[in-house]
């Protein structure tokens, strides 16, 4: 285990993730200093540990990422095990980027939203503006063709944006931000998934109590059954897990 800041990394089949207490605290480093920190955020689960181990350029992608956390309850339990004295909590993504919008409305930090449908994307930024007066420099949807992705770095890089939140799934979102910051390397980056859909309404996430007790992707089962094939492959994290092979 080493310590960043204060803040201690963990190691979880080879990936490195940092070990806040809670969101807030999570949020206040990244604000914390002269500036907003800079990089890319990526959210850690089980599904996203044994998909980098078959896909070396995902593995590439994030070991290279600065700010992996502890987006699933798999990782954090896996965490605990390994490190018994180990002080983390888990943050979810979608909880996470609405802290970090709060906190960006607060300060007038200027936020580029990319991904989604289009209709979703309006959707979000009307929430955001009324929920919390975020500075919106730039909006993208996530239907663009490989040959306009130049284009829309050119836009991010104009628009002065510190905070880019990219709703592209994985690994589209976690390549997509990297090669962005190839290009413009000023701010931060955090892949978010289908989070834009939850907090417009138009998809519904599971009941508080559900997140606490830890069993959130349990209700998303129960929500999609097709997801069991995705689930069974877990199996495969749990051996990990029991056999101490983290």
């Amino acid at each position: 285990m080493d310590n960043v800041d204060g803040i201690p990394h963990y190691s979880i089949r080879g990936l490195v993730i940092w070990g806040f207490l809670d969101q807030r605290q999570f949020v206040d480093y990244l604000f914390g200093g002269p500036r907003v920190k800079t990089g890319c955020l990526v959210a850690i689960n089980a599904e996203k540990v044994l998909s980098a181990e078959r896909d070396a350029p995902l593995a590439s992608l994030l070991n290279a990422a600065e700010y992996k956390y502890a987006d699933g309850i798999s990782i954090v339990r896996s965490i605990r095990r390994k490190y018994p004295s180990a002080m983390i909590s888990r943050i979810a993504g979608a909880d996470l980027w609405e802290g970090l919008m709060a906190r960006a409305g607060q300060e007038g930090t200027p936020v580029f939203l990319i991904g989604g449908r289009p209709v979703i994307l309006e959707h979000t930024a009307a929430l955001l503006r009324s929920k919390w007066n975020v500075n919106l420099v730039g909006l993208q949807d996530g239907f663009f063709s490989p040959a306009d992705q130049d284009a829309v770095f050119s836009r991010i890089r104009s628009s002065g944006a510190v905070i880019v939140t990219v709703a592209m799934g994985s690994p589209k979102q976690e390549k997509f931000m990297f090669d962005c910051r190839s290009s413009y390397p000023n701010a931060l980056y955090m892949g978010i998934g289908g989070t834009y859909d939850v907090f417009t309404g138009h998809v519904k996430r599971a009941p508080k109590v559900w997140q606490r007790m830890g069993l959130e992707w349990l209700y998303r089962l129960c929500s999609q059954p097709s997801r069991l094939p995705r689930q069974l492959k877990l199996l495969r994290f749990v051996g990990y897990y029991l056999s101490g092979r983290l």
